[in-house]
This record gives structure tokens, sequence and C-alpha cells, in this order.
């Protein structure tokens, strides 16, 4: 039996991100919750969402072991690694779009293409190789190409012209005249460009042979992972959706999965007459497993929401202990029992690491494993994990703010509203306004937390709010006193009656009092307001604070 030093000791072993870790790490250490499992292993296409940082990669990477176990054909491609500096040629704006999105499309088809060349040989399928090789002569032919609606204009006209004229010789007097008619035909054509801009994959020979390939191919099922489609610049997003479409969507034995940031995803391009570029969300591309959703784990009581979170990250914490204590020579760990009675001081330790991370995964090693170093080899207690969690907020997430100022001081101003003023945890916001770029840094930070997306009360039924939770780290150094937030919402309403108003109906509804929402109406935070002041106190104008 290990002893809780050895254990402080494989905490620090733990890799905090998958695309660090080798393969056989990402397997031994997925929580394989049964509706996780299931969601990723649909044959449709489709995407998992979520925040940086909720397990995406590790997914995606999950996913690709366990379908090559069973003989499928995976390409895995990373589209922040994988195909370049994003900061370089996709973004370069001395390039036009349509160059870049050639380039993006190309590339990405080019990986496709040496991984299924990479499967045919392995297979020793050799009409299969002789299909990719062809297809490589039809690359230099896939181009995005931008089309204007031409309208022609025809003009006539006629010019009819009469003449008398009178000549006077004087050596030789004598008086003359001389009358005509002169008529002239000229046609005027102009072609002027009038419409809105199109733009279009052509993909030459490539689309047939690929279709080819894959009908003739061997392999059960193909798989095409997409991690980090975030990183892939907004406005080229919808060209390589429209390349998955054309290319992979029709063909039964493949299927396309995506990583994806949920506000930082464009996933078409409208034209007219309900054309578009892309792909359309909800019938063609599915939205299969939000993380946000499934680590949040929202519950209609606290007890019912800390029971399954407890859970969830007893195992996750588990699992990856037992693979650090195997590479280090030591047994492992029988269950999650003696994994915290050896760990923990107590179980509201373990509590306190789960509010502090937000549900967010990564953030709950990189707490542990600080809290680990603070513990001085003793088990880890709630102290602990506090100063662990404050020193994460501020050497890691608060430093993200540095070059964005205006950001930093939004976040101030909310935390004087929300925590000094109501002693809240979280706020609605006008589900237009968390489309603002602070409001969205602040989120991409980990800085705020959407908890629940378009929540409406029953008396305003077509208005939408989202809620938002401030990160544990913004108050960690209340806790205790005085100035400690103490609801999640408002005072007025504890937290178990804001659940039940917030996420009754995801239980076939519940009978709310009015008070409860009236209160919680009163957590709606005024941005505008907030952009006002500081307007007021930099001397730039709220437009402007971006």
């Amino acid at each position: 039996m290990v002893t809780t030093a050895e254990l402080l000791a494989a905490l620090q072993a733990i890799d905090k991100r998958a695309e660090r870790t080798a393969d056989e790490y990402v397997v031994a250490t997925y929580v394989d919750d049964p509706s996780l499992v299931g969601a990723l292993a649909a044959s449709d296409n489709g995407f998992i969402s979520g925040r940086r940082g909720t397990g995406k990669t590790h997914a995606l990477k999950y996913l690709a072991e366990t379908r090559r176990a069973i003989g499928d054909t995976v390409v895995y491609i990373d589209m922040e690694q994988d195909i370049g500096s994003t900061e370089g040629r996709y973004v370069d704006t001395a390039l036009s779009l349509e160059e870049r999105a050639t380039r993006l499309v190309v590339d990405v088809l080019s990986i496709v293409h040496d991984a299924f060349l990479e499967a045919a040989f392995n297979n020793r399928a050799d009409a299969s190789i002789e299909l990719l090789e062809r297809m490589m002569d039809h690359f230099q032919e896939v181009v995005v190409r931008r089309e204007v609606t031409q309208s022609g204009t025809l003009r006539d006209s006629e010019k009819v012209e009469d003449r008398t004229s009178i000549g006077l010789n004087i050596r030789n007097p004598t008086v003359g005249s001389d009358t005509g008619t002169t008529t002239g035909r000229t046609t005027e054509q102009t072609v002027t460009g009038s419409g809105q801009v199109r733009h279009r994959i052509s993909f030459g020979g490539v689309s047939g042979l690929m279709r080819q390939f894959l009908q003739g191919f061997t392999s059960k099922r193909f798989w095409i992972l997409l991690d980090e489609w975030s990183g892939v610049p907004l406005d080229l997003q919808p060209f390589l959706a429209e390349m998955l479409r054309k290319l992979f969507f029709g063909i039964p034995q493949v299927t396309v999965r995506i990583g994806a940031i949920p506000h930082r995803s464009n996933w078409r391009i409208p034209g007219e007459q309900g054309q578009y570029l892309g792909v359309e969300v909800g019938a063609e591309l599915f939205s299969l497993l939000d993380l946000d959703e499934f680590v949040v784990f929202q519950a209609r009581t606290g007890i019912e929401q800390a029971r399954r979170s407890q859970s969830f990250f007893q195992s996750l914490i588990f699992r990856h202990l037992n693979y650090a204590l195997s590479t280090m020579g030591f047994p492992p760990l029988p269950d999650t029992s003696a994994m915290m009675s050896l760990l923990f001081t107590q179980v509201t330790a373990l509590n306190e690491l789960v509010r502090a991370a937000e549900g967010v995964p990564r953030d709950a090693l990189n707490i542990l494993g600080r809290a680990a170093l603070r513990s001085g080899g003793q088990k880890i207690s709630v102290d602990h994990v506090r100063q662990a969690a404050g020193q994460l907020y501020l050497t890691s997430k608060a430093t993200q703010l540095n070059g964005v100022p205006r950001a930093r001081d939004l976040l101030e101003k909310i935390n004087a509203d929300v925590i000094g003023l109501r002693k809240a945890r979280a706020f609605l916001l006008d589900r237009d306004q968390t489309n603002h770029p602070l409001i969205q840094k602040l989120v991409d930070d980990r800085l705020l937390h959407i908890i629940k997306q378009g929540y409406s009360s029953k008396d305003e039924p077509g208005k939408r709010y989202d809620v938002l939770q401030i990160d544990y780290g913004c108050y960690v150094h209340l806790l205790g006193t005085a100035s400690a937030p103490t609801s999640l919402v408002d005072t007025d309403v504890d937290d178990n009656q804001a659940l039940e108003a917030l996420y009754g109906d995801l239980y076939g509804g519940v009978d709310v009092p009015e008070d409860d929402y009236r209160a919680i109406r009163r957590a709606v935070l005024n941005l505008p307001a907030i952009l006002q002041a500081l307007e007021t106190d930099s001397g730039t104008p709220a437009e402007d604070l971006r």
C-alpha cells in the first residue's frame, strides 16, 4: 500500500495537458462515463464543445485510440500544431481571403490524404494506393473562387444631320449651294458588376477519386478528428467546413468529429435564397457533447450537484494517480476510498477542490498539484486548496489580462458589483451582451464561467439571459471574512432555490415561488452602465472598449 507522501509525489508527475501525453496515458486516465463514451462513438458527423481545459482533446484522443484498437482508420489533426502557424500564412492580411482559404483547405486535405495513403500501404491495398496517387495530380485544382453577379446594359443611338452650303469664288464669281442628309448608328454595351460576392471551392477531380477510395477500402469506418477548431481564424472556418461537407459528409462509412469552443466557432457564411458556404448545425453537423454542461453538472439542488461533481472528480484524480504510480514503480490504489483517506484530511477538502476548479478538469489537477506542494508531506486540507487556488489565479489566470487592461478593469468592476455589493458569485447577462469581446475574453481565460445559457423566466418568455459565475480565484482571499460571497445570485434566495429556478426545466418543471424569480432577475448585470463607467474613468469611448 502506498503512503501519503508517495501519493503527493505522484501528483507532481501528472500531465495536465492531453496533447503532451502518450496514447496509453490518454486511455488509462479517461473517465469513461457511459454517456460520454456513447456520445463520442456515435456515427453522426458532429462536434464536441466546451471551454479550454474541459477535456475536448482528451476526449478526441480517447476516441482515436479506442477506434484504432477495433480496426478503424483514424485521422487526428491538431489544427493549431499540425497545419502551421495561424499567425503566419492563414492570418496574413497581405494575402486575399481566397488565397488564405485555399492554402488552409489544401493543407488539411493533404494531411488527410497522407493518412489514408499510410493506411492503404499498411493494408497492401494496391488499388487504393493508385487512386490516392492519382488524387495528388488534382490538388492544384483545389481553389477558393470569388464570384460576382454580372449584368449588361445595351445602348443604341442614331444621328441624323441636315446640311446646306453656299460658296463665293472671288476670281470666278459664282453662287452655289450644297444640301444633303447624313445618318449614323452607334451601339454601346456596358457590363457592370452587381450583387452579393459569393465564394465557392472548386475541387476538380479530387471529390470523385476520394469517394472511390473510401467506398473501395476495406476499413470498417473512417474517422476524421479535427481538434482545436477554434485555432483556425474565424473567417476561414466556413471554407474548411465546406470542404468536409462536400468531400466526406455524404459517405456513410466516414464520421467527422470536431473539438470546438462554442463562441469561437463560425460554421457557415449565409448567401442568397437560402444558399450558404459551410455546414448547417443541427441538419448536417450535430452538437454531440457539451463538456461544459457535463462537468458543471446541472442539478436541482446543491447536494445533488456536489454529489455528481464529487464522483466525477474522484474518478478523474484516481485514474491519473494510478497511472503516475505505475510509472514510478509503486502499487496502484485499490479504490477511490483508499485514495480519499490517504490524500485528504476530510471530504470537505475534495469539495473545496471541485468548487475551486469551476468544473474545469485541467484547473482541478493544477490546483491539486500546487496544494500537494503546500501540504508539507501531510494530507491536503481545505486551507491548502484555497492557498493553491489563490496562487494559480495570481500567477496564471490574472496575468493573462496584463496585455488587455480594459478586460482587467471590467473584471474589477464586475467583482465590485456582484461580490462587493450583492455578496453573490454569479450574475445574469443579456445574451447579446455575452458576445461583447471583453466578456468573451474573460470567459476564454476562465475568469468568468457560463453555467447556463438561454435562461428565461415565466413572465419574460421572450427575454433570454446567460448565467455567468465569477471564478473562485477572484474571491478566495475573502473566504472566512465578512466580505465573502454568501449566495449564488442573491442574498434573498438560497442556492437550492436558485438552482431549482435555473435548472428546474431539466426535470420536467418545478413550482418556483415568484419571489425567487424576482430575486434572480435582480441579479441581471447592467453591462452598458459598467462600460460607461469605464469610459468615464479612462476617457475612452465605450464603443472602443473592446
